[in-house]
């Protein structure tokens, strides 16, 4: 990767914690709370005067984060320092908003080799998000099990079907969705539910000891499709502020337990075209360490362009090998697609991601899947799978031809 001015590497760290924050809260709230840490570091560092994040009002016609280029004659090693500084001061200011993996989904949303280039400034965010868990852990002495956050989970969401939408059908949905998922989350069978209606003095939730044996991630893998599928329920029904609703009902000792768990509830807030553009950028991600990354910016356009007579909202998605530095803002993908039926947009997902894996060889085609499902993340890899994408498929077709 070419060397990178000291300007460039700020706007891009900047431009990737106003997407994180963006995504938890607002873009509004993102400029607040960032612009609040600049001016207190400012003090500090007074090459700060130089960084400016604007309102959202000026995102239409101007870029949000504007910095004047005299920036470029500070040492690099006191950019670093306050980039340093500058995390770890944001991520208290967020609060409870600064969710599990708030440091790590930063790093993630950085483009490719930025993450190399700002650690030898100075800045490790493997260290910083050790560093934050630690801090959590310390905070939260309390132990909170598996079976206490999934049977509060479990009620929280029946209390917001039930004011939504009404008693019986939440008691319904809640039973229907507790043993449908059982097959698939074992340890789902530990879970009963009463039929309040009827039964008098009787908890809604009852969690069997069994539950708090399990693997803490499988806990959250199965609260995680629950969460989901009520998110759709109530899309159906016309329910709104869920996310809202779910969050005013976790204290900040079950968000970390959540977080601890691989939870991520931000996601049920992303559109699809997010989802599209997260998708070509992990699946170029991925690919570009196979070869390298013009192949792969060119191998998945190529993908789309053959497919854009059978999928006609592929035909406007654009990818800027150009601008691929700028992360998934590279990958132009048209609003429209929101309107498009979710399962037709998951068919185009899931032919894209066969002909990609059909045209690795056996060595690289192997590890393919498991690569993809890692960088796009847990959270993610649910949501397609909610449009009809089916991973494990793929990955069986291709060791079966194998």
């Amino acid at each position: 990767m070419p060397q990178l001015e000291n300007k460039e590497i700020l706007v891009r760290i900047l431009r990737s914690t106003i997407g994180v924050i963006g995504r938890r809260t607002s873009e509004a709230y993102a400029t607040v709370i960032i612009n609040k840490a600049i001016r207190e570091l400012a003090e500090k560092h007074s090459f700060l005067q130089y960084v400016e994040v604007k309102g959202t009002q000026y995102t239409e016609t101007f870029d949000m984060v504007v910095i004047q280029s005299d920036i470029n004659h500070v040492e690099s090693e006191k950019i670093g320092k306050a980039a340093n500084e500058f995390i770890e001061k944001i991520t208290k200011l967020m609060g409870k908003n600064a969710g599990y993996y708030f440091i790590k989904e930063i790093k993630e949303d950085l483009p490719f080799g930025y993450e190399k280039i700002i650690k030898e400034m100075g800045v490790d965010l493997d260290l910083l998000q050790l560093e934050f868990i630690t801090g959590l852990k310390n905070t939260f002495k309390f132990q909170i099990t598996n079976s206490d956050v999934l049977k509060h989970i479990i009620k929280t969401l029946f209390d917001i079907l039930d004011g939504e939408i009404g008693r019986e059908y939440a008691i319904t949905a809640i039973s229907e969705l507790t043993k449908r998922f059982s097959t698939k989350y074992t340890l789902l069978k530990y879970v009963k539910i009463n039929d309040i209606r009827y039964i008098q003095n009787a908890d809604l939730v009852i969690v069997m000891p069994e539950v708090d044996a399990t693997e803490p991630t499988d806990v959250g893998t199965a609260i995680q499709k629950i969460v989901q599928e009520v998110n759709y329920l109530l899309g159906e029904k016309g329910g709104y502020n869920f996310i809202e609703k779910l969050r005013n009902n976790l204290t900040s000792g079950y968000i970390f337990k959540l977080g601890e768990m691989g939870v991520n509830i931000n996601v049920l807030q992303l559109s699809q075209v997010l989802i599209v553009q997260h998708v070509l950028k992990a699946l170029i991600d991925v690919l570009s360490e196979l070869s390298t990354q013009s192949y792969a910016i060119l191998t998945i356009d190529n993908v789309i362009r053959k497919l854009g007579d059978e999928y006609e909202f592929l035909k406007y998605i654009k990818i800027d090998s150009m601008q691929y530095s700028e992360g998934v803002d590279a990958v132009s993908v048209p609003s429209d697609i929101n309107s498009v039926r979710s399962s037709e947009v998951g068919r185009g997902i899931q032919k894209i991601v066969e002909h990609i894996a059909g045209s690795l060889g056996e060595d690289a085609d192997r590890h393919f899947i498991e690569k993809f499902k890692r960088r796009l993340g847990k959270a993610y890899v649910l949501r397609i799978e909610e449009l009809g994408v089916n991973l494990h498929m793929i990955e069986l077709r291709r060791n079966l031809a194998w």
